[in-house]
């Protein structure tokens, strides 16, 4: 039986392997080792299921010709479901502004593994989207379903679009992350005077000022350190080591940040903001560097 990855013929040696089950997870598992998932499988040109292996699995080698395996890098992975989540926001979009019922329940029963792929796909870690959406839909009849406004389908209409912006820009950060770690780079610079003031903020009662520039300073680093991963190796390697080491103090620094947000410890933010993360920012330039210099 041959074997193709990716529509090319490799050679690849079967030692023990006497099922097409057995030969499946050793491929995959040195797809894996290189950085690669499995996203589609033929075998004799026909696809079959990658996920529910049991009609195929225990079956002998022998009667087969081929088994070709598409496989996609992390990045490209992510990308190809990050797409479908577009696909899904506009088609909910079409069946609200068309008043398609029988569409808009189809939709809404698949909602529950559109909801479970934000914390990965989307880095909802906080679960903020997650609640957003489920809140929105709650009170707006959705979720459960019950009784809906025109103002109702309206604010769900306007929520799915914001989604898909929010999907949208993750997207963007794989497809062109130069010029995405260039445009965060630059809105966290010209966010860094109002950094200097946080702690000034918090101590003469301007917390909420205060609590926006914490957040949109996350959000920001967090996108830059999301944004980083996509980028070449060459453009990685730059300050490596020193890099690394950073990227840690900073992650772990941004974690405490998030505690205390939460517990509404404005003491602590004050203090994170004035004495870890503000001298850490002075080598920020040096560090992010290989992003700036990107042509468009």
């Amino acid at each position: 039986m041959k074997i193709y990855i990716n529509r090319d013929e490799v050679d690849f040696t079967l030692e023990n392997e006497n099922t097409l089950g057995q030969v499946f997870i050793s491929l995959e598992k040195w797809l894996t080792s290189n950085g690669f998932s499995v996203s589609e499988l033929f075998l004799d040109e026909q696809e079959i299921s990658v996920t529910d292996r049991t009609e195929w699995q225990d079956k002998p080698l022998t009667g087969h010709d081929s088994m070709n395996i598409i496989a996609l890098t992390l990045p490209e992975l992510k990308l190809q479901n990050l797409n479908t989540l577009i696909t899904y926001c506009r088609m909910i979009q079409k069946s609200l502004k068309e008043g398609n019922l029988s569409l808009l329940k189809e939709l809404m029963d698949e909602y529950d593994y559109i909801e479970n792929s934000y914390e990965v796909l989307l880095d909802d870690q906080s679960h903020s989207i997650t609640d957003h959406m489920k809140n929105l839909l709650a009170v707006n009849g959705f979720r459960p379903a019950g009784e809906r406004s025109e103002e109702n389908v309206k604010s769900v209409l306007e929520g799915f679009i914001m989604l898909e912006a929010v999907i949208q820009g993750r997207a963007e950060e794989i497809t062109d992350p130069a010029r995405a770690g260039r445009d965060t780079y630059q809105a966290i610079q010209s966010l860094l005077p109002s950094m200097e003031e946080v702690s000034l903020m918090l101590q003469t009662g301007k917390d909420r000022d205060a609590m926006d520039v914490i957040i949109r300073f996350s959000e920001l680093f967090q996108r830059l350190l999301r944004i980083f991963t996509y980028l070449p190796e060459k453009d990685r390697a730059v300050h490596s080591n020193d890099l690394k080491k950073y990227i840690s103090e900073m992650s772990g620094i941004l974690k405490e940040l998030a505690e205390a947000f939460a517990t509404e410890d404005s003491v602590l933010m004050g203090d994170l903001m004035e004495y870890e993360i503000m001298p850490r920012m002075e080598n920020f330039p040096r560090f992010f560097e290989s992003l700036i210099n990107k042509g468009d």
